[in-house]
């Protein structure tokens, strides 16, 4: 099979980031839903404009300190909600507000795989005239808003932060395996099979249907693979090899339950060598207590043969068409995206900023030496997701729990990989 004509191939942030951090020094909530909660009590009635935010980071304290913070410079009182803490629920929730016009939340922080769907259904407001003008829109990578954050010419959503799926590992445990890195082959496999007694698993994952795509879509890369193409040998080894590690005990079946929540927790716990996880597990790593160089910490990809690529993606603030504050809104936004307000979010909360312009400085943020190691040495792009983002995500998850199940054989299950590709990934 073909591959499509490059899109979803492209390369990100690669050339412009590694120069840039050249020179530099040493990337969820679970509150309970509740109604829109204000960060201040005085001199708040003085103030005009007034926003309400539903936002992941709602009960986060670093994140609600960046927000009072800017209610003070914006002369604005802000209100945050938080979401569900279930992906699926998440973008439910929001779906369900946007569709039927509710005009109780202003901005929604929105992930790719919400922006994809969300920017085709006439739910929002545009932002190339004013939030994301061209003078803005140029401090970000170009490739990565054609792609996200642009339907029909418009511009959807204003990315705030970035992420990129890094492998992390327990340093403790590579000793105990007597390793000095997991950079090879050999060294890989090494350490999966090193034999780590009860309750201990050399891999961890988030297997959960949601979930599941981000780390197939890496092994792919890994392996050599394309995921275009479930004939493609490599594919399948890629495939393959998730199979084996449950069937050899390196990961537990269980996993299949577990999103990143659960799986960073059994990984702080000690229950897991290694994961693949986002850049901004990093805060909670170091939360925890268990985050440095000789502990839990970002390692080289190992080289399987295949790319030394990962994927990314940002939060963005996205414009509700029903709001009824969007001259305040837009105001809000503009200054959470802007080279002053995007460095003051990245080092209030240790967030890598989406802006490509403010890495060219050198930012005050937990792990930005690993961060640095990891943008040199990796290429970086943008997941395959389709506009029907969750319910292609969804199916992704089932096809690939049934093959783990045995309910499917690894032929049944590419072919049935390759059709739901072909449908859904113009």
């Amino acid at each position: 099979m073909k591959r499509r004509a490059g899109k979803y191939r492209k390369t990100y942030w690669v050339a412009g980031v590694a120069a840039a951090l050249a020179v530099m020094g040493s990337g969820g909530c679970g509150r309970r839903e509740s109604s829109p909660q204000p960060l201040m009590d005085t001199a708040e009635s003085m103030w005009e404009d007034e926003i309400t935010i539903m936002h992941v980071d709602a009960g986060d304290e670093s994140f609600r300190a960046y927000i009072e913070e800017l209610q003070t410079r914006l002369q604005m009182k802000i209100n945050l909600l938080p979401y569900p803490a279930n992906a699926d629920s998440r973008h439910a929730k929001a779906s369900s507000l946007l569709a039927a016009g509710d005009s109780s939340v202003d901005v929604f922080a929105v992930n790719d795989e919400m922006i994809n769907a969300f920017k085709n259904e006439g739910y929002l407001e545009p932002l190339q005239d004013d939030v994301m003008d061209e003078e803005t829109a140029r401090a970000f990578e170009q490739e990565y808003l054609q792609e996200t954050t642009m339907a029909g010419g418009q511009i959807y959503s204003a990315p705030y932060v970035l992420d990129i799926l890094a492998l992390w590992v327990n340093e403790e445990w590579m000793r105990e395996a007597g390793l000095t890195g997991i950079e090879t082959e050999e060294d890989f496999y090494r350490f999966l099979a090193y034999d780590w007694g009860e309750g201990r698993y050399a891999y961890g994952g988030s297997w959960e249907k949601t979930y599941v795509y981000n780390e197939l879509g890496e092994l792919i890369n890994l392996f050599g693979g394309d995921y275009f193409d479930w004939s493609n040998e490599k594919t399948r080894a890629a495939v393959r090899f998730s199979k084996e590690c449950v069937d050899k005990g390196y990961t537990p079946k269980e996993q299949m339950i577990d999103q990143h929540e659960q799986m960073n927790q059994k990984f702080i716990d000690g229950k897991y060598g290694m994961v693949f996880m986002y850049t901004g597990g990093i805060k909670k790593y170091a939360d925890a207590g268990v985050y440095g160089e000789d502990r839990i910490h970002m390692a080289p990809l190992p080289d399987l043969g295949g790319r030394h690529v990962t994927y990314i993606g940002t939060w963005q603030y996205a414009l509700n068409k029903a709001s009824q504050h969007k001259e305040a809104a837009r105001r809000f936004m503009s200054y959470a995206v802007s080279r002053e307000g995007n460095r003051l979010y990245a080092e209030m909360t240790n967030s890598i900023p989406a802006r490509k312009d403010l890495l060219e400085e050198e930012l005050h943020i937990i792990g930005y030496a690993e961060i640095r190691e990891l943008l040199r040495s990796v290429e970086m792009e943008v997941r395959p997701i389709p506009a029907n983002s969750m319910e292609y995500i969804e199916t992704v998850g089932e096809l690939f729990q049934k093959y783990m199940l045995e309910e499917l054989d690894l032929d049944s299950y590419c072919e049935q990989m390759q059709e739901l590709v072909d449908e859904n990934i113009k």
